[in-house]
């Protein structure tokens, strides 16, 4: 019991096969939102791993979509071109 205190802090992680049977969406909507960077996730090679943390907050709050002119969205501003 000792040893599974000690990994507590340690992000819940899992391939994106296992997070889409997990969450009920597709692996490819997963592999999107990944490279957009709307959640986290390590690219092992040819493993992606994702965080379910960042996954479950994500689908907590819905997708902020894109930021206004003066709006910031994640802490990021838009500019103009």
């Amino acid at each position: 019991m000792g040893d599974v205190t000690r990994f507590r802090n340690y992000p819940q992680m899992a391939t994106v096969k296992k997070a889409a049977e997990t969450f009920g969406v597709s692996p490819s909507y997963l592999r999107r939102l990944c490279k957009a960077g709307k959640i986290i996730f390590v690219n092992t090679g040819h493993v992606w791993l994702i965080n379910l943390d960042s996954l479950a907050r994500y689908f907590d709050k819905g997708d902020p979509g894109p930021a206004g002119l003066n709006e910031t969205v994640g802490g990021i501003r838009r500019v103009e071109r």
